[in-house]
């Protein structure tokens, strides 16, 4: 075999062996972000009598299994560029500055996951709680760090950017239960 045939060989193999570590990545994104969200789940159902209760963890869970399912999205591209010999390091960077640039251009989403941060951090509203905002009056459905859903008694569901819930009336759980 020439030394020609060999370093073809050689190019080929490092491709496949690239392949193969990219599917292996795509893999283990699939399954991964999953596992630890049923892991989560399991974690906050166990802890739900000592550390948080029920209407607590109905919140805290689909955030927490949101930024989990972001992480470890991230993670799986920082691989897989560097499976493919991008220099991720850069891009890194790069980004840091694009994110400073529309950090600056998207005050009012910046005002809204900071708002969101501080009701879940601080317990001020929970999915079943009946809220008051605007004049509208309705059951928390869904809690996001950037949005809370509310369904009124006639069935509208109204999406409110959590920047915007500076003053609102809560009567606490539709259930009477207390916290």
């Amino acid at each position: 075999m020439s030394s020609d045939q060999l370093a073809r060989l050689r190019e080929a193999v490092q491709g496949l062996e690239n392949i193969i570590a990219i599917v292996l990545i795509l893999l283990w994104r699939r399954r991964g972000a999953p596992a630890v969200g049923v892991a989560l789940r399991r974690t906050l159902l166990a802890r739900t009598d000592r550390l948080l209760d029920e209407t607590r963890r109905r919140t805290l869970q689909p955030l927490l299994e949101s930024l989990v399912k972001y992480v470890v999205y991230f993670i799986a591209l920082v691989m897989i560029l560097r499976e493919l010999n991008v220099d991720a390091t850069a891009i890194l960077a790069s980004a840091g500055a694009v994110g400073l640039a529309v950090g600056l251009g998207a005050q009012s989403l910046m005002r809204d996951v900071i708002a969101g941060f501080f009701l879940i951090t601080e317990g001020l509203i929970h999915v079943g709680d009946v809220i008051t905002f605007d004049g509208h009056t309705g059951t928390v459905e869904r809690i996001s760090i950037r949005k809370t859903q509310i369904r009124t008694a006639g069935g509208e569901l109204w999406t409110i950017p959590n920047g915007k819930l500076e003053v609102f009336g809560n009567k606490g759980p539709t259930s009477g239960a207390s916290r």
